[in-house]
């Protein structure tokens, strides 16, 4: 008999019975000594806890097998008699890209206020309005919060394209106030970009299943950076550069001596941009929320580029937001 591998899955010997059998029955056949990348046979495969295959070789290891539990990764591993899968940790970890269809689900969203969320991943998207709404990212504010910090199990969305565009910052290039102060949040001058982006997303999802926490926005600016901020109620906001770069990279953090107001949570790149970087370049310009000088504010340049312009120039949005059960 050729001499197993080094284990891989750790999991009660039960649970390891359990998933050789589901194996088997993706993939038939799977469980023989003869072909390198199988499973050896039961008695053989599972010592101490672990799965283990037939040959250190690894040749076509499992694939069938292997690519029908990436459709539905929630059935790979268990321990405990529970999935090891279901948790925000696993399921920020793959893109998958899925097509889930024209609205989410009831069994969808008792997946999300579970926080198992069973048959999601990163990438996958409804189609709704014309618009495709991707998952960014699995409990990102979770944790997060002054005195109510967020409890709720939520999945982050970003639409694929802007859904509004010749949006300004503001009327005239300034960035006085910060985010808080501008045109686009405040609607001052008429601008509607945001009461837009606000009106896009429930119509698309549902104001009840909408995620409400809490967040630092920068409310003031001094020698064109950000000098003052509060924790406001948020619901659906452009994004920050951290969010999209995972860095800052025009944000004006640095000011000599001065320490700038430079507090978020919103603090990590999003899974979505970190394992498709492509996905930030649209093709078209849109805005972020970060000052950069005391005329220009960030944003994502139509080739792709970490940018930054005037406030009164006109660009797309593209926020962000959660939804919930």
């Amino acid at each position: 008999m050729p001499t197993p591998t080094t284990p891989f899955y750790p999991m009660t010997h039960d649970d390891a019975l359990a998933l050789i059998a589901a194996l088997q029955t993706l993939e038939p056949g799977l469980v023989t000594t003869s072909q390198a990348g199988k499973l050896a046979p039961n008695a053989e495969a599972i010592e101490d806890g672990f799965i283990k295959l037939a040959t250190s070789l690894n040749i076509g290891l499992m694939s069938k097998a292997f690519a029908a539990m990436l459709e539905n990764p929630e059935t790979i591993v268990f321990t405990e008699g529970k999935a090891l899968t279901q948790n925000a940790g696993f399921h920020n970890s793959i893109y998958r890209g899925k097509y889930l269809g024209d609205s989410v689900t009831a069994d969808q969203y008792a997946a999300i206020s579970a926080g198992t969320f069973d048959g999601l991943f990163v990438g996958d998207y409804w189609t709704i309005n014309g618009v495709n709404w991707r998952i960014a990212g699995f409990d990102y504010w979770l944790n997060t919060g002054d005195g109510d910090r967020c409890q709720t199990h939520h999945v982050v969305i970003v639409p694929d394209t802007c859904i509004a565009t010749g949006v300004k910052m503001n009327n005239s290039n300034v960035t006085t106030g910060a985010y808080i102060g501008s045109d686009f949040y405040t609607g001052n001058n008429s601008n509607t970009g945001r009461a837009t982006a606000q009106a896009a997303v429930k119509t698309a999802f549902g104001n009840a299943h909408i995620l409400s926490h809490r967040e630092y926005l920068m409310n003031a600016i001094t020698n064109g950076y950000e000098s003052g901020q509060s924790i406001y109620d948020v619901e659906i906001e452009l994004m920050n550069e951290l969010m999209v770069y995972g860095s800052n990279i025009f944000h004006n953090v640095i000011n000599g001596t001065n320490l700038p107001s430079n507090y978020t949570m919103s603090k990590s790149q999003l899974p979505l941009f970190r394992h498709r970087h492509d996905l930030i370049g649209i093709g078209a310009a849109w805005w972020l929320r970060d000052v950069v000088s005391s005329t220009n504010f960030a944003n994502v340049y139509s080739t792709g580029t970490a940018y930054n312009f005037n406030a009164s120039n006109a660009y797309g949005i593209r926020p962000a937001f959660a939804i919930k059960a």
